[in-house]
């Protein structure tokens, strides 16, 4: 799992830069380390990082079936590997080295956990952001444009609301902006901005399998966002979930 979240952070990384593929690099580096035993250079890593990625799908059997629309470990890898080894990082080489990156990540994340029965705490983001209700709208705002976020939870009485994006735009659209980007969350929901008030089945405890969360989970539209309540203080998040994680 721990090697299984390093790929994730640093696919994270490499789709928020097109041009980084360095974080992926390490990760791929630091799990050739732990299944080789010692130091030594990617290249000699490859054998052993080849044998993991059979237990993923995307890895090994679809390249044989989808030749055209998947890439086998074998052409990801020296793609990668050549990159890592090349100074010239820059423009559509580096995209196109960054792009390989991403592929072999989600194939190596899907090999590592393919024997475990997942849980909420396996696959769920940690620490996620929030805001509190007396902060002002222009700090939800800020967080959302930054980060590309669709949602940003809120603990307002006793209960959890998501600030939505489409809700945010239609509230700061219809009416003063910069008089309404000062007004705290809580009194914004009272002048009108909608709010997405959470169903108990939106919120999740750690131990539950991804079992039980997708066999309560209904499909809708738009996207969805669950909340991993911390069992022993309600009112913080020990994590976040969507179905983006478990694809």
């Amino acid at each position: 799992m721990y090697y299984r979240e390093r790929f994730r952070q640093a696919r994270y990384a490499a789709l928020a830069d097109a041009e980084g593929f360095g974080s992926i690099c390490f990760a791929l580096e630091a799990l050739g380390l732990r299944l080789h035993g010692k130091q030594a250079a990617l290249e000699q890593y490859k054998p052993k990082l080849a044998a993991c990625a059979t237990n993923s799908p995307v890895l090994a059997d679809l390249p044989k079936r989808f030749p055209l629309t998947f890439k086998s470990f074998e052409a990801l890898f020296k793609t990668v590997q050549t990159a890592r080894n090349d100074a010239m990082h820059i423009g559509a080489y580096a995209r196109h080295a960054t792009e390989a990156a991403i592929e072999l990540s989600i194939g190596m994340e899907e090999a590592l956990m393919g024997d475990f029965e997942r849980r909420v705490k396996d696959v769920m983001v940690k620490s996620p952001m929030t805001v509190q209700p007396w902060q002002p709208l222009a700090q939800a705002r800020q967080l959302m444009l930054m980060h590309s976020f669709s949602f940003l939870p809120v603990y307002i009485g006793r209960s959890w609301w998501l600030v939505s994006e489409v809700g945010l735009a239609k509230f700061l659209n219809s009416g003063a902006k910069k008089d309404r980007l000062a007004q705290s969350i809580q009194d914004a929901q009272a002048a009108g901005m909608e709010l997405v008030r959470l169903r108990s089945t939106d919120l999740l405890q750690e131990e539950m399998t991804i079992v039980e969360v997708l066999e309560r989970a209904k499909v809708q539209k738009g996207p969805t966002l669950w909340l991993v309540i911390d069992q022993k203080h309600p009112k913080q998040l020990a994590g976040v979930l969507s179905p983006f994680e478990l694809m």
